[in-house]
Protein backbone atom coordinates (compact mmCIF):
# COMPACT_ATOMS: atom_id res chain seq x y z
CA UNK A 1 0.00 0.00 0.00
CA UNK A 2 1.64 3.28 -0.60
CA UNK A 3 1.99 6.35 1.36
CA UNK A 4 -1.36 8.05 0.11
CA UNK A 5 -3.44 5.21 0.58
CA UNK A 6 -2.42 4.48 3.88
CA UNK A 7 -2.57 7.89 4.68
CA UNK A 8 -7.12 7.97 3.75
CA UNK A 9 -7.05 4.59 5.58
CA UNK A 10 -5.34 6.05 8.71
CA UNK A 11 -7.81 8.94 8.26
CA UNK A 12 -10.79 7.49 7.60
CA UNK A 13 -10.18 4.91 10.43
CA UNK A 14 -9.87 7.93 12.74
CA UNK A 15 -12.98 9.50 11.61
CA UNK A 16 -14.69 6.23 12.80
CA UNK A 17 -13.23 6.45 16.19
CA UNK A 18 -14.31 9.66 16.53
CA UNK A 19 -18.02 8.99 14.94
CA UNK A 20 -18.19 6.17 17.37
CA UNK A 21 -17.04 8.42 20.76
CA UNK A 22 -19.45 10.29 19.76
CA UNK A 23 -22.09 8.12 20.20
CA UNK A 24 -20.22 6.96 23.85
CA UNK A 25 -19.80 10.54 24.66
CA UNK A 26 -23.51 11.77 24.30
CA UNK A 27 -25.76 12.64 27.54
CA UNK A 28 -27.79 10.47 29.35
CA UNK A 29 -31.09 10.18 28.58
CA UNK A 30 -33.66 12.31 30.84
CA UNK A 31 -35.68 9.53 31.44
CA UNK A 32 -32.71 7.68 33.25
CA UNK A 33 -31.51 10.51 34.61
CA UNK A 34 -35.48 11.01 36.25
CA UNK A 35 -35.25 7.24 37.66
CA UNK A 36 -31.75 7.52 38.93
CA UNK A 37 -32.57 10.84 40.91
CA UNK A 38 -36.08 9.45 41.86
CA UNK A 39 -33.90 6.68 44.52
CA UNK A 40 -33.82 9.53 46.15
CA UNK A 41 -30.16 10.90 45.03
CA UNK A 42 -28.57 13.88 43.71
CA UNK A 43 -29.90 14.46 40.39
CA UNK A 44 -25.94 16.31 39.68
CA UNK A 45 -24.80 12.35 40.96
CA UNK A 46 -27.49 10.66 38.69
CA UNK A 47 -25.95 12.05 35.45
CA UNK A 48 -22.35 11.65 36.41
CA UNK A 49 -22.59 8.68 37.05
CA UNK A 50 -24.96 8.14 33.87
CA UNK A 51 -22.11 9.35 32.07
CA UNK A 52 -19.34 7.16 33.41
CA UNK A 53 -21.44 4.45 33.05
CA UNK A 54 -22.31 5.06 29.34
CA UNK A 55 -18.33 5.35 28.49
CA UNK A 56 -17.35 2.21 31.06
CA UNK A 57 -20.17 -0.01 28.83
CA UNK A 58 -18.69 2.10 24.95
CA UNK A 59 -15.10 0.90 25.78
CA UNK A 60 -16.21 -2.57 26.76
CA UNK A 61 -18.26 -2.80 23.73
CA UNK A 62 -15.58 -1.34 21.66
CA UNK A 63 -13.04 -3.70 23.49
CA UNK A 64 -15.18 -7.57 23.04
CA UNK A 65 -17.13 -6.44 20.10
CA UNK A 66 -14.94 -4.43 17.59
CA UNK A 67 -13.91 -6.28 14.30
CA UNK A 68 -10.00 -6.08 15.52
CA UNK A 69 -7.98 -5.78 18.62
CA UNK A 70 -7.08 -1.90 17.85
CA UNK A 71 -10.35 -0.29 17.86
CA UNK A 72 -10.13 -0.15 21.76
CA UNK A 73 -7.27 1.51 22.31
CA UNK A 74 -8.21 4.01 19.64
CA UNK A 75 -11.69 5.08 21.62
CA UNK A 76 -10.10 5.08 25.01
CA UNK A 77 -6.94 7.30 22.87
CA UNK A 78 -9.81 9.60 22.17
CA UNK A 79 -11.40 9.83 25.77
CA UNK A 80 -8.10 10.54 27.16
CA UNK A 81 -8.17 14.20 26.35
CA UNK A 82 -11.99 14.79 27.46
CA UNK A 83 -11.22 13.08 30.58
CA UNK A 84 -8.51 15.59 31.02
CA UNK A 85 -10.42 18.69 30.05
CA UNK A 86 -12.82 17.39 32.68
CA UNK A 87 -10.32 17.30 35.13
CA UNK A 88 -8.88 20.25 34.67
CA UNK A 89 -12.15 21.86 35.17
CA UNK A 90 -12.99 19.81 38.30
CA UNK A 91 -9.76 17.70 39.95
CA UNK A 92 -11.89 15.77 41.60
CA UNK A 93 -13.45 14.33 38.23
CA UNK A 94 -10.16 12.62 36.85
CA UNK A 95 -9.89 10.65 40.04
CA UNK A 96 -13.74 9.71 40.47
CA UNK A 97 -13.62 8.29 36.36
CA UNK A 98 -10.51 6.54 37.09
CA UNK A 99 -12.31 4.84 40.63
CA UNK A 100 -15.79 4.56 38.53
CA UNK A 101 -13.44 2.91 35.70
CA UNK A 102 -11.76 0.32 37.86
CA UNK A 103 -14.92 -0.42 39.68
CA UNK A 104 -16.60 -1.70 36.32
CA UNK A 105 -13.88 -3.37 35.00
CA UNK A 106 -13.64 -5.10 38.64
CA UNK A 107 -17.39 -5.94 38.26
CA UNK A 108 -17.16 -7.14 34.58
CA UNK A 109 -13.69 -9.62 35.34
CA UNK A 110 -15.81 -11.50 38.15
CA UNK A 111 -15.78 -15.18 37.29
CA UNK A 112 -18.16 -17.90 38.92
CA UNK A 113 -20.73 -15.53 39.06
CA UNK A 114 -24.64 -16.77 39.18
CA UNK A 115 -24.93 -12.79 38.27
CA UNK A 116 -24.37 -11.97 34.70
CA UNK A 117 -22.23 -9.27 33.67
CA UNK A 118 -24.81 -6.75 33.10
CA UNK A 119 -26.73 -6.85 36.26
CA UNK A 120 -22.96 -6.90 37.98
CA UNK A 121 -22.20 -3.11 35.52
CA UNK A 122 -25.99 -2.65 36.94
CA UNK A 123 -24.62 -2.92 40.80
CA UNK A 124 -21.44 -0.80 39.82
CA UNK A 125 -23.84 1.99 38.59
CA UNK A 126 -26.27 2.31 41.15
CA UNK A 127 -23.25 1.95 43.93
CA UNK A 128 -22.08 5.10 41.94
CA UNK A 129 -24.98 6.64 43.41
CA UNK A 130 -24.97 5.46 46.73
CA UNK A 131 -27.01 2.54 46.25
CA UNK A 132 -25.14 -0.11 47.65
CA UNK A 133 -28.30 -2.91 48.39
CA UNK A 134 -30.94 -1.95 45.73
CA UNK A 135 -34.09 -3.77 45.52
CA UNK A 136 -34.56 -6.18 43.09
CA UNK A 137 -36.54 -4.22 40.79
CA UNK A 138 -33.98 -1.60 41.73
CA UNK A 139 -31.18 -3.73 40.08
CA UNK A 140 -33.65 -4.78 37.25
CA UNK A 141 -33.86 -1.36 36.31
CA UNK A 142 -30.26 -0.50 36.37
CA UNK A 143 -29.77 -3.84 34.36
CA UNK A 144 -31.94 -2.30 32.19
CA UNK A 145 -29.49 0.49 31.20
CA UNK A 146 -26.78 -1.15 31.00
CA UNK A 147 -28.66 -3.23 28.37
CA UNK A 148 -29.86 -0.25 26.56
CA UNK A 149 -26.54 1.26 26.69
CA UNK A 150 -24.94 -1.61 25.26
CA UNK A 151 -27.17 -2.52 22.62
CA UNK A 152 -27.30 1.29 21.77
CA UNK A 153 -23.43 1.39 21.73
CA UNK A 154 -22.83 -2.08 19.37
CA UNK A 155 -25.18 -0.55 17.05
CA UNK A 156 -22.75 2.89 17.13
CA UNK A 157 -19.88 0.53 16.80
CA UNK A 158 -21.78 -1.50 13.62
CA UNK A 159 -22.41 1.66 12.31
CA UNK A 160 -18.82 3.06 12.83
CA UNK A 161 -16.80 0.63 11.94
CA UNK A 162 -19.36 -1.64 9.82
CA UNK A 163 -20.71 -5.49 9.92
CA UNK A 164 -18.39 -8.27 9.96
CA UNK A 165 -18.43 -10.13 6.60
CA UNK A 166 -17.36 -13.48 5.86
CA UNK A 167 -17.17 -15.65 3.56
CA UNK A 168 -20.05 -18.47 3.60
CA UNK A 169 -17.51 -21.31 1.84
CA UNK A 170 -15.02 -20.46 4.34
CA UNK A 171 -14.66 -21.25 7.96
CA UNK A 172 -13.68 -18.72 10.19
CA UNK A 173 -10.49 -20.55 11.13
CA UNK A 174 -9.25 -21.26 7.80
CA UNK A 175 -9.01 -17.07 6.93
CA UNK A 176 -5.54 -16.30 6.89
CA UNK A 177 -4.88 -12.03 7.27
Amino acid sequence: MGFWREWQVARDRRRSVAKYLGQVLREPDEAQVRWLASLPIDPTAAMRELRYARRAVGLIVADRDALDDRTAAEVAHLLAPVIATESRQSPESGRVWSERWRAYTTALAVRGSAEPPAARLARVLLDGVGVSSPSPAVLHQATEIIQEHRAALNEALRAAFGDAALPEDVPPSALRV
